[in-house]
């Protein structure tokens, strides 16, 4: 799981008054929260329907739509129903706060308030809203596994125990080439089923933190030194491969073998997606400060649709021929996961039918 900042912490303050509204901001500005002032019910559930908050601060005494119906109106909402609502009241009767508490809230402040006090029971909302939100994903992604599992893993074992079963009964084997044959895809069979696996373990360990050997390394003779591989894979194709960097080295802190696996995944999956005859284009591009590393083809493209989910884990662009090349649909989140562990970005710019660029950029080493 990626950790979460205050900063990628986005709550909304809903309060008629303007004084309480910036207090409020001030307050919440002291951990960096992200944050927006709206000073009544239409407004707030305007705002809530535009971005979803990880938390909301809501009176109780606005003109028109009060607090509780708010608070309700959320509640009653299968999008919203999970955002946490804090009432930040003045009115201190008991029966205001148990009817909070009944149509939804799950704190209750009573004004005027202390600071400190505020910031620690928001801090405890939000710490529970991103662990309901963990649990979110994790069941998410537990679905998503078992649907890989179902298929990815069951397919390649029928035909390695449909054919060991052939092999191991006997008679059906009368020519050499048969049981080259049988022990090609037996073989073909359990590397898919050995490449899932080892991705799955390799994307658990970089986000749980897994340690980078990280030192001082030429990006450009790292991607020299690759190209002799990648020009023969394109060559068996009759693909064109062109490889263009800086006569100068590029230097930045990276963990080789990590970086190593980017260029891998990227270039491979350029070779894989583009049919014959076509061209693959790797240049390294130095800037002030960053450099850019572009990976370019004229292959099958990329969808607009599929580009936003392009990194997320078991995604697969769902057209005959893009499902026709194999593949696990873990590769590009790995590669994500290493270039923001590098203090990077990556990106796709694509066309279907026309080709795609993957490019990623690194901090450049000071001199």
């Amino acid at each position: 799981m990626v950790k979460v900042q205050n900063t990628d912490i986005y709550i909304l303050v809903v309060d008629d008054t303007q004084t309480n509204r910036e207090v409020m901001a001030r307050i919440l500005a002291r951990r960096k929260y992200q944050n927006k002032l709206v000073a009544n019910g239409e407004e707030a559930l305007a705002a809530v329907a535009e971005r979803l908050p990880d938390l909301i601060l809501l009176d109780i005494s606005m003109p028109g739509m009060d607090g509780f119906e708010v608070c309700e109106r959320l509640k009653a909402d299968e999008r919203t129903r999970h955002i946490p609502v804090m009432f930040i009241s003045a009115h201190d009767a008991t029966e205001d706060k148990l009817r909070a508490f009944h149509v939804g809230g799950v704190d209750y402040i009573t004004k005027p308030f202390k600071i400190e006090e505020v910031l620690a029971r928001v801090e405890t909302q939000v710490t529970l809203a991103i662990q309901r939100k963990s649990i979110i994903e994790l069941s998410e992604l537990k679905d998503q596994l078992l649907r890989t599992v179902s298929h990815d893993l069951k397919n390649p074992l029928h035909v390695i125990m449909g054919y060991s079963s052939l092999l191991m009964e006997g008679g059906y084997v009368t020519k050499p080439e048969d049981l080259t044959m049988m022990s090609r895809a037996i073989f073909n069979s359990a590397e898919r089923m050995y490449t899932l696996v080892t991705n799955l373990l390799e994307l658990s360990q970089i986000e749980d933190g897994a340690q980078l050997q990280m030192m001082p390394l030429s990006l450009t003779q790292l991607c020299a030194d690759m190209m002799p591989e990648f020009e023969l894979n394109a060559q068996a194709k009759h693909q064109t491969f062109t490889f263009q960097a800086p006569l100068d080295a590029v230097n930045v802190m990276g963990d080789t073998m990590r970086l190593g696996q980017v260029l891998s995944n990227l270039v491979s999956n350029a070779i894989k997606y583009t049919p014959e005859n076509g061209h693959v284009f790797v240049t390294i591009q130095k800037n002030a400060t960053d450099v850019q590393v572009c990976v370019q083809d004229n292959g099958l493209g990329i969808p607009p649709e599929a580009i936003p989910q392009l990194f997320d884990k078991f995604f697969r662009v769902n057209t005959t021929k893009h499902r026709s090349v194999e593949g696990t649909g873990l590769g590009l989140s790995i590669v994500k996961a290493i270039i923001e562990q590098h203090n990077g970005k990556i990106w796709v710019e694509s066309e279907l039918g026309v080709g795609s660029k993957f490019i990623f950029s690194l901090p450049i080493m000071a001199s």
